[in-house]
């Protein structure tokens, strides 16, 4: 069989048409739209890659553990309100970067 050239191409190609869609398809659609939107979240999924799964569990042990670790860190020493006072000067210094025109 030899190739066929442009002209033949477009010519079966005109005269080609679809198949038409099955009609589960709409079926299993508008099923989907009709489905509550909560019934999603109780029974629905999310795919996550493998490394992020472990690299978030991972993080949420080691803040549990340094969370346990810690604790509550007051030293015995409480503040109350009455110990804070208005500062009495207060000076500004501004730091520029070396590459900061000094306008």
């Amino acid at each position: 069989m030899e190739p066929l050239n442009d002209r033949e191409l477009d010519e079966l190609l005109s005269r080609w048409q679809a198949p038409s869609a099955p009609g589960t398809l709409e079926r299993r659609l508008t099923q989907a739209c009709l489905t509550p939107w909560w019934r999603w979240l109780l029974t629905g999924t999310v795919r996550v890659p493998v490394p992020l799964t472990l690299l978030s569990i991972a993080a949420f042990i080691a803040m549990f553990a340094i969370a346990i670790y810690r604790g509550p860190q007051n030293h015995g020493r409480t503040a109350s309100v009455g110990e804070f006072r208005p500062v009495k000067e207060v000076q500004v210094q501004i730091i520029r970067s070396s590459y900061e025109t000094n306008y």
